[in-house]
């Protein structure tokens, strides 16, 4: 493409993406990961959250109730699955998160694929690649606006990158084409959005705008393949993605693809938030030396 946009650039490299170029260890840990996200999901459909999100969604389902809500015999609508089973394998707070993004990123993007794949079919190897091709889209997204910083506005960073990467993941599983994928990403970057506000009350809706957010980057797919269309510069126009949120954008991460971020992402030892783990270990550790 002759001056191609961050969405379509990123959409080309996504669509050259193959397998068996990726080294084994991202391999191996898109699949770990994949276990993790299960085991959360499947947990988190037995907490309170997740059976609201689930009781949400087949209140909501009035027609095309073809989707699985993993863990219950139950059906609901495409994208009513996709909220729920996000809200429900975050609610448990011991989805995994890409620390220097910001983001919680698994309890997106497996909800999301699990659907996808149970609607439209698929392959266990096109699901890597599509999982694979999800975190890194959430992470560079992350990185390229120095999400952390956008807790101390109010702003949840998972809610505000994670659409791009449900967007992203949902396209190289259905194969799409570059320009088809990369209408998709600039859908989803119009969504961005969704506050912290809550979490030391325990609100559970909350979790809601986690499992609306992923809910969002399906409903971008949707929307390209019915014929929406994108802003071409929708990551890097002056009131875009990237310059609405941050003064200064990182561009490389969003052009420059040498390296894969999916190593990066941390598992969760303890079901909370990341940066409380080290004060949960001293307690422990503490209460082990009494």
């Amino acid at each position: 493409m002759a001056d191609e946009s961050l969405t379509e650039k990123i959409a080309v490299h996504h669509s050259a993406l193959q397998l068996q170029q990726i080294s084994s260890d991202v391999i191996e840990a898109a699949k770990l990961h994949i276990l993790d996200s299960l085991g959360c999901l499947l947990a988190g459909s037995r907490l309170e959250p997740g059976r609201f999100a689930y009781n949400l969604a087949g209140a909501t389902s009035v027609d095309d109730s073809t989707s699985t809500l993993f863990g219950i015999a139950r059906r609901v609508s495409y994208l009513d699955a996709v909220q729920a089973m996000s809200v429900a394998a975050h609610c448990g707070e011991m989805d995994d998160i890409h620390g220097g993004a910001g983001t919680c990123i698994g309890a997106m993007i497996i909800p999301a694929l699990i659907a996808t794949a149970e609607k439209f079919d698929g392959t266990g190897h096109r699901f890597l690649e599509a999982t694979i091709v999800g975190y890194e889209s959430i992470a560079r997204v992350g990185l390229s606006i120095d999400a952390p910083k956008l807790f101390a506005r109010g702003w949840w960073p998972s809610t505000i990158c994670g659409a791009f990467g449900v967007a992203a993941a949902g396209s190289k599983f259905l194969n799409w084409p570059v320009e088809q994928a990369a209408n998709a990403l600039g859908i989803a970057s119009l969504h961005a959005g969704g506050m912290i506000t809550g979490g030391n009350e325990g609100a559970t809706a909350r979790h809601l705008a986690f499992g609306h957010a992923a809910q969002n980057g399906v409903l971008a797919m949707l929307a390209a393949e019915r014929g929406f269309t994108w802003p071409k510069r929708a990551l890097e126009d002056p009131r875009g993605f990237c310059l609405t949120l941050c003064n200064e954008p990182r561009w490389e991460f969003l052009q420059e693809f040498t390296r894969f971020h999916l190593p990066e992402v941390a598992f969760k030892p303890y079901p909370c938030a990341r940066q409380l783990h080290a004060g949960v270990e001293a307690l422990l550790t503490l209460l082990r030396q009494q």
